[in-house]
């Protein structure tokens, strides 16, 4: 999402995040990453409703890149993925009331096959996240028995398809074939998640890196609190924001009001639960070294 304000705001340090370091208090913007995803637009769109906008720079980018620049330290604040929060603890914090989960069906998230899911043997998975590649593992492993091989996704997917039985699509990839596709095998990985344990699916967490935390504390309070409002302010005008999305997405309004309907950003005691089973559960398949204490800002 790119808004008038957003053109507007402070010059950022680079597409990529590098060039503005810790600093201290009021010495420079604030290095926020910024999903392209569609399940992210209604975490930021009400933030130019807000005052100080200048405050902060947004840095664009699939979920593996945001990942890669705040453990790098070319964020400060940054949703991570679920699974790499899990390798990195001792240097990030997380924000207490924020996650993007879904209580179910996703959309988002979606394993397309050729054959019935308790038949396939190979994979071609998206490179643009991490926790879903893990999670799809865990529903494979546990959930049907089955440890296919894993590829990475080239092209398109009936391409891919045509050597290999399934293909793991996130983000606006997962919601063209979800709602547009037409494949007679789609398996939703919030769904499957949802079925084999009961419990949500927490995909993503909100972290900052402990340095910048420890030098400017009441500055990332303030962004979560401005992201908290960015949510209350969507869910408060839906139609305004359909409307403005369905102008930067190629998603109808009835698409979007179904999708964003499932999106959940809050982060209770059960999608905290959730998160500790699928830490569980990764650990077990050998994905993940450990539980990791979750620590608060």
């Amino acid at each position: 999402m790119r808004t008038e304000a957003d053109k507007a705001r402070r010059p950022a340090a680079g597409a990529d995040g590098a060039g503005a370091g810790e600093g201290t208090p009021g010495s420079a913007a604030v290095r926020i990453g910024h999903f392209e995803f569609l399940n992210g637009y209604p975490l930021y769109y009400g933030l130019e409703r807000g005052q100080g906008w200048g405050c902060f720079d947004l840095v664009h980018g699939v979920p593996t890149k945001l990942n890669g620049l705040l453990l790098a330290g070319g964020l400060d604040i940054s949703p991570i993925s679920s699974i790499e929060y899990a390798a990195h603890a001792d240097g990030l914090l997380l924000f207490p009331r924020l996650s993007i989960t879904s209580d179910g069906t996703v959309d988002s998230i979606q394993l397309i096959c050729r054959r019935p899911i308790e038949n396939i043997e190979t994979v071609a998975v998206t490179g643009q996240s991490a926790t879903s590649v893990v999670l799809l593992k865990i529903l494979l492993r546990q959930g049907y028995g089955l440890a296919p091989e894993f590829t990475g996704l080239a092209g398109g997917v009936a391409e891919a398809l045509r050597e290999r039985d399934a293909v793991l699509l996130i983000g606006d990839q997962a919601l063209d074939a979800c709602y547009r596709g037409g494949w007679e095998r789609a398996y939703d990985l919030g769904s499957e998640w949802k079925e084999l344990t009961g419990l949500p699916m927490v995909f993503a967490l909100w972290a900052v890196r402990r340095p910048f935390y420890r030098a400017r504390p009441d500055e990332t309070r303030e962004v979560q609190e401005r992201l908290l409002y960015s949510v209350d302010y969507c869910r408060g005008h839906w139609e305004e924001v359909v409307t403005a999305a369905s102008g930067a997405y190629p998603f109808e309004p009835d698409m979007l009001r179904a999708y964003f309907s499932k999106l959940r950003y809050d982060f209770t005691g059960e999608f905290r639960q959730g998160l500790e089973e699928f830490y569980r559960r990764a650990v077990q398949i050998g994905e993940a070294g450990g539980v990791p204490r979750l620590e608060f800002i």
